[in-house]
């Protein structure tokens, strides 16, 4: 048997052999770029949806009280009796904010901004708490503590103006999700 005879039938069948597994491997590929967008669009909105619910929370405790009433009956108080001292709660809304905070970064930045905007409001309200709540503090005059408790009552109101924009933020990016039905019908803006 003539060598040329078999040669050109064994290239062209290796040829369509290669072309054959080089499509594989293109197809196999696109479909696994599909695949983790898809896994890291499910945990974008998994992430977004928690945060918008422990946003939302804070958000609703803060609307559910008048703050400036609240500001101006405590510190009516603390100037007709010096020794008033105010009774400040511990609070804890960032508890889903610091256990996701390694993968913060899978959020769109147009999410992240905002919401590292608030959350950084509620850790300056933490802060505000231990201090008011401090033995040095009882021993300041009572002009300064009804600054510091001014102070207090802003940054709770700044935090219901970052919450508002991180809402709308995280819900602008859940929307295309259809993931949001359920937050909006719960008061999420």
């Amino acid at each position: 048997m003539d060598a040329s005879a078999w040669i050109g039938p064994v290239i062209i069948a290796s040829a369509i052999a290669a072309m054959v597994n080089v499509l594989g491997w293109v197809v196999a590929g696109r479909r696994d770029r599909h695949a983790a967008a898809r896994r890291r669009r499910e945990k974008q909105d998994d992430i977004a949806t928690a945060l918008m619910a422990e946003i939302t929370h804070y958000r609703d405790a803060l609307n559910f009280f008048d703050l400036d009433e609240v500001w101006d009956i405590v510190s009516d108080q603390m100037a007709e009796n010096e020794t008033y001292m105010p009774v400040i709660p511990s609070e804890r809304n960032d508890t889903i904010f610091r256990a996701i905070l390694p993968e913060i970064h899978i959020l769109p930045e147009d999410v992240i901004q905002p919401v590292t905007r608030y959350y950084n409001q509620v850790f300056a309200i933490d802060a505000i708490i231990d201090d008011l709540r401090s033995a040095s503090f009882r021993s300041e005059p009572y002009r300064t503590r009804i600054s510091a408790y001014t102070d207090y009552i802003s940054l709770k109101k700044q935090a219901l103006e970052d919450g508002n924009s991180a809402i709308s933020a995280l819900s602008k990016h859940l929307s295309p999700a259809g993931t949001r039905s359920a937050l909006a019908k719960n008061g999420a803006r």
